[in-house]
């Protein structure tokens, strides 16, 4: 058993490094036995395979590589006949396909924001300011593989916990070089550290930390540079400049603030969507559901296929009585972007109070198939088997 097989675990010796994300590691132990393969806690000269998990990069608590990586880095330098792989391609020598369709599986902002117990307000931000970047776009709705979802949840729980932003930023790049796929493991982060924060190179030079609030880098200043400073900062505050003052302040919950702010970017020229839809998001966060509608109809004015503004405006229109109405709204939306997880939820979740049953059972149906692993998903599942 020193050698890894070119097909299946029959005959291998694997182990495995990291958390598995399509199964647990009592699973993943069952399925390599019953290939005929052979589980070992730990890499040594007679192990064929090293599975690396895909739940965020395989580093330790105190950031540094994980010691089955280093150890199976130093096996190979010995000469051992050891592969590295990544989960993906553990599952299909497994022969587990639907698992590793999990693993290809998309996520919008909502459902990226719940991955991370994070606001989908702080999410846009991270898009905005270009820190994640979105594996596709539909009709405005972004979408983002677990690669990039791991990546950051692992490296988030990380910083929380005071590790060092240099240190995770080294032992990611030590993994990038490792790893046939470590590339879409490692987030576009230039960590510096700066009272401790994680701070990101934007592709415009500026600074920001991982919630989207922008610093002043005054290192990268030049001295040759005859420019004066105050021309860097405008006497009035431009929509873009506003919106992203918006943004702040919903980040904080500071909600009147972000009204404020979001009213003045709508009052300037050249409105964008975005702008009216983050407004609506924020009166909908205050109860002030009428406005709410009106924004985001004002976005849709300007964009008729924004697709989340379809979703949100149904919300808001169930919100004062108008479930009739946010039915055909959320058909809308789902007719643009049929994938759309929470625009089938929805719309289950209001055709079931309005006493379509049949139609709520079709939607529920088709949100497991779209998202199958949340926590909406386990009620939806109760739901379903309470239905005769």
């Amino acid at each position: 058993m020193n050698r890894a097989v070119a097909d299946g675990v029959r005959g291998c010796e694997l182990a495995i490094t990291g958390r598995l994300l399509s199964m647990s590691r009592d699973e993943a132990i069952r399925a390599i036995e019953q290939q005929g393969g052979t589980y070992v806690a730990s890499p040594r000269p007679s192990t064929g395979l090293l599975v690396v998990g895909s739940d965020g990069p395989p580093l330790r608590r105190d950031g540094r590589p994980t010691r089955s990586l280093v150890r199976a880095r130093e096996l190979c330098r010995r000469g051992a006949e050891l592969v590295i792989v990544d989960e993906p391609e553990f599952v299909a020598r497994l022969g587990l396909g639907d698992r590793g369709e999990d693993l290809r599986r998309l996520y919008t902002v909502e459902q990226l924001g719940r991955i991370l117990s994070m606001p989908s307000a702080e999410i846009r931000a991270w898009v905005r300011h270009r820190l994640i970047q979105p594996t596709k776009v539909v009709k405005r709705l972004c979408y983002f593989d677990f690669a990039q979802v791991a990546c950051a949840r692992r490296v988030q729980r990380l910083v929380r916990s005071g590790v060092s932003a240099r240190r995770v930023h080294r032992s990611l790049q030590q993994i990038h070089a490792w790893l046939p796929s470590g590339g879409s493991a490692l987030p576009r982060l230039e960590p510096l550290e700066r009272c401790g924060a994680l701070l990101v190179r934007l592709e415009d030079g500026c600074l920001a930390e991982p919630n989207g609030q922008l610093h002043f880098d005054f290192e990268r200043g030049s001295a040759g540079d005859d420019e004066p400073t105050h021309k860097l900062l405008p006497r009035q505050r431009t929509a873009s400049e506003w919106f992203d003052v918006g943004i702040e302040a919903e980040q904080a919950g500071a909600l009147e603030c972000a009204a404020e702010a979001y009213e003045q970017a709508m009052a300037l020229p050249d409105l964008q969507p975005e702008v009216c839809f983050n407004l609506g998001n924020t009166y909908y966060a205050m109860d002030r559901h009428v406005e709410a509608t009106a924004c985001f109809m004002r976005a849709l004015e300007i964009d008729p296929e924004y697709v989340e503004a379809w979703n949100n405006l149904g919300n808001a229109l169930c919100e004062i009585d108008k479930s009739e109405r946010a039915i055909d709204v959320y058909r809308r939306a789902i007719a643009i972007e049929p994938s759309y997880a929470d625009a089938h939820y929805n719309l289950a979740e209001t055709l079931a109070l309005r006493g379509d049953v049949v139609g709520a059972q079709r939607h529920w149906r088709e949100y497991l198939r779209h998202d199958p692993n949340s926590p909406w998903a386990v009620k939806v599942r109760a739901r379903l088997r309470e239905l005769p």
